[in-house]
């Protein structure tokens, strides 16, 4: 309509080109000049270098879809601000930090603006995100406002303006820094000529601040997270492990005697500062939203009684309410008695009619966005009518704001090995540092995924590396003593975290097994054996399978013939195959992104692509199914593997990575006292045939690869009196059943304080299972007669002692979840015990 009326809108601003002739501005020309000068296939070589670097750091954004579909991406060029145009931008940061934080006290308290009416009261005290409960609560610090980001776009002329307030939640700091890791590793050579600020301690700077206003000295600090249904699940991960400290979610916390404890696998341990990323809304469902399973009940409580700090503070959510940009010049000049230095985005709050009116009458100039978050509604004429759009505003106008649709500026890109127009706005980050506020040398600056299109990532949108370039100084700064740092105590590691390692350690251990089980079929098979001795193995085989971890369910579980191993091996549906394990595995790695290192990441996410990219085909042939089992298989023996040792080269050697190899030698116990018991069911109703039974325990060691260890002890034919002590009772060899729980045994004195009662009872447990399996004397159950006959003297008594056996290692299993894993006994003593 505007077009038609000959209003048409400006020109957006384009960040790296000129007006005149299209020439790259002058911090642009010779990074562009460079890049222009690689070739298509160079170009598209350097994008799939950084993509493949962005799956190896584990870097995503999750689309709200349900699959796993990351969207982020970086670009080659990146974004500069010049010394002059950044210290605008920290100035107008620190003058919308100091003004919104004197009103979100003010709104909570006194209420001056609201009663003076400069601001209309509904749009305050009727915003969602006004916290009644945040009345009276003194925040950490005396601010409400500490770690905050703003988001700033150009309009047509190149002036900067404010376009979005980030100030309670600054969202998207860690793809800020993922940015220039990314860039840094593909192209160095960009950084070698420009004088570029780094942000590589940004994680350390927030923590040390975060600490300085915690209420009692040497803090414990944690990170609250929605958890792994969070699109930014990632960048939670990754700002908890930059900072070194836990990443918990709402069920790690727990609210006793008006104080807040993270349950840990020795204990609770106390906490004093939060770092939230979960909205006001859900913290505490005794005063907020009741339905929530994301909070902590009682935290607020806490907050009151002085036991523990939030950043940010309680409340503080009001200042990101869009609604607010319109009346943001009348706030810093209430407060603070100044012009606004970066003027806010032409902002129309809804809830006032007459702004409504003059908006609904020019809908193509407008996109209408909610309070709060990316959702926006623009009028297109395709998926609702302007009528549609007006009638569900006017349901509740205080709810919507209006902006112009030209909110972005255009950016060069490259995409495809081809230079391209995209969008972008940027992000800036700060924190408080007592009554100061230090604004971070970068920003996140975001790129529509298309030439039109959003620069939200929740539509699509990735990103730039943004430079700032440093200022030319002469200065030489004096370095001062070096002063010895407190040793901290060691970083807890949460009962959710120890139990993710361990099912990630169990599910990995289990997909290797059957991995090389398979492996070792398909060899012998075609190489060994007589189709006769195949009919009579195949049965067996399929019952040496490791148990599911749900006793009563029965899966179709076969290794007979290569369609059944390739079906084991890829069909997503068949309980118990290695690709739904390898799921199973990778969703419990996705919720400890944050405690693992890259290097042992990109092991995971290689094995991740490898079963992604491998389709189950139905219909497919012997021979195509033998090719594709060989080839998974022989990807997860060795990939599993890599991953372990460089998990133990690469991580700490903490609790978290203890419960890993915990959970791999509980598996290993289980899958062998199994395979033993229905190996001896097989061979004990054909004692008469000596030879047929050494083929089979010979095949069976070969399955559970322990075949060439056997024959280095006891340089004989596989009898099964030696082959039941040699997997049960060699404490040298790593799949027997004793090694795996003395390594339990291990693991668990190293990880847990000896004077806990979990500790003890876990401890004496295995040391009573331990004393049985060393006084078992398998001979006793067989006679040779001669060298070719053996004959079994107690058949039933001992199937019943393996039935035994299996048991009470299967209840190791159940020791270590009940003691370690929840501390519903603990929580319940009046008086707890806290460790």
């Amino acid at each position: 309509m505007a077009e038609k009326n000959g209003n048409r809108p400006p020109k957006r601003w384009h960040e790296v080109l000129s007006e005149r002739g299209g020439e790259p501005r002058a911090p642009y020309s010779e990074l562009v000049s460079q890049l222009e000068g690689a070739t298509s296939a160079n170009l598209r070589e350097l994008e799939e270098r950084l993509d493949a670097t962005l799956r190896e750091l584990g870097v995503t954004f999750e689309l709200p879809s349900g699959e796993h579909h990351n969207t982020w991406f970086c670009d080659l060029l990146p974004q500069i601000f010049t010394s002059d145009e950044w210290s605008q931008i920290v100035r107008g940061f620190e003058q919308r930090i100091r003004a919104f934080d004197m009103f979100l006290a003010d709104v909570y308290g006194q209420r001056e603006i609201l009663r003076q009416g400069v601001i209309p009261i509904p749009a305050v005290l009727g915003s969602p995100n006004y916290q009644r409960s945040a009345a009276g609560l003194h925040p950490g610090g005396g601010h409400f406002l500490h770690l905050s980001g703003l988001c700033i776009c150009r309009d047509s002329s190149g002036r900067l303006l404010v376009k979005n307030h980030y100030l309670s939640h600054a969202s998207g700091l860690s793809y800020m820094i993922q940015n220039r890791r990314l860039l840094a590793r593909v192209l160095p050579e960009l950084f070698q000529s420009q004088p570029v600020e780094s942000i590589a301690d940004i994680p350390t700077e927030i923590l040390l601040k975060l600490r300085a206003i915690a209420p009692q000295p040497d803090p414990a600090v944690v990170l609250l997270t929605p958890g792994v249904a969070s699109a930014v699940y990632s960048e939670h991960g990754f700002l908890a492990r930059r900072m070194g400290i836990p990443l918990v979610e709402g069920g790690d916390l727990v609210v006793l005697d008006d104080s807040l404890f993270l349950r840990t696998v020795s204990g609770l341990e106390r906490v004093d500062m939060i770092y939230t990323r979960l909205a006001d809304a859900w913290l505490d469902p005794l005063v907020f939203r009741r339905e929530s399973h994301l909070g902590i009940p009682g935290l607020v409580h806490c907050i009151r009684k002085g036991k523990v700090a939030i950043v940010n503070s309680i409340g503080s959510q009001l200042a990101d309410d869009r609604s607010l940009l319109h009346f943001s010049t009348a706030v810093i000049r209430f407060y603070l008695g100044e012009s606004p230095i970066l003027p806010a985005i032409q902002t129309y709050w809804l809830g006032d009619l007459d702004q409504r009116e003059m908006v609904f009458e020019q809908p193509d100039r407008f996109q209408l966005r909610t309070l709060t978050g990316e959702s926006f509604l623009k009028f297109t004429g395709e998926e609702k009518s302007w009528n549609e759009i007006r009638t569900e505003v006017r349901r509740a106008p205080y709810l919507f704001v209006a902006q112009p649709v030209e909110d972005c500026a255009e950016t060069l890109c490259f995409s495809q090995g081809k230079k391209t127009t995209r969008l972008q706005d940027h992000i800036v980050y700060g924190i408080r540092d007592g009554d100061r506020f230090e604004v971070f040398p970068g920003a996140l600056t975001r790129v529509s995924a298309t030439e039109q299109g959003r620069t939200e990532s929740q539509h699509g949108g990735g990103g730039k590396d943004t430079w700032v370039l440093q200022e030319v100084s002469t200065t030489i700064s004096t370095a001062e003593p070096f002063r010895r740092p407190k040793m901290l105590p060691a970083r807890p590691v949460t009962s959710r975290v120890a139990e993710g390692f361990y099912w990630l350690g169990r599910y990995l251990e289990r997909a290797m097994t059957i991995s090389k089980m398979i492996q070792v079929i398909e060899t012998i098979e075609m190489e060994e054996l007589t189709s006769a001795e195949r009919r009579l193995y195949r049965p067996v085989w399929n019952r040496l399978l490791p148990p599911l971890e749900h006793a009563g369910k029965k899966g179709r579980r076969s290794m007979s013939s290569p369609i059944e191993r390739y079906r084991l091996m890829l069909d997503a549906t068949e309980m118990g195959s290695v690709v739904s394990i390898v799921r199973k595995a990778m969703r419990n790695a996705d919720s400890l992104r944050e405690a693992i290192s890259p290097e042992a990441w990109s092991a995971l996410a290689a094995l991740r692509g490898f079963f992604i990219r491998s389709r189950f085909r139905a219909g497919a042939t012997d021979d195509e199914a033998r090719r594709m089992t060989r080839r998974l298989s022989e990807t997860a023996v060795a990939v599993i593997p890599q991953f372990f040792a460089t998990a133990q080269l690469s991580m700490l050697a903490d609790d978290g990575w203890r419960f890993s190899e915990l959970g791999q030698f509980v598996e290993r116990a289980i899958t062998t006292a199994n395979a033993t018991r229905s190996i001896t069911q097989s061979i004990v109703r054909r004692l008469e045939s000596l030879h047929s039974i050494e083929i089979e325990l010979s095949a069976f060691l070969r399955l559970l690869g322990s075949r060439d260890a056997y024959r280095r002890i006891y340089q004989t034919r596989a009898e099964p009196p030696q082959v039941l002590e040699f997997l049960w009772q060699n404490a040298e060899m790593p799949r027997s059943v004793k090694y795996s729980l003395r390594r339990c045994a291990e693991i668990l004195q190293a990880s847990l304080p000896s004077g806990s009662t979990a500790a003890q009872k876990a401890q004496s447990f295995l040391d009573e299972l331990l004393r049985t399996i060393r006084r078992l004397d398998w001979y006793n159950f067989f006679m040779s007669e001669d060298e070719t006959n053996i004959r079994l003297l107690r058949r039933e008594e001992l199937l019943l002692l393996l039935d035994v056996l299996l048991s009470e290692t299967h209840e190791l299993h159940h020791v270590i979840t009940d003691n370690f894993l929840s501390h519903q006994s603990i929580i319940s003593d009046p008086e707890p015990t806290l460790f």
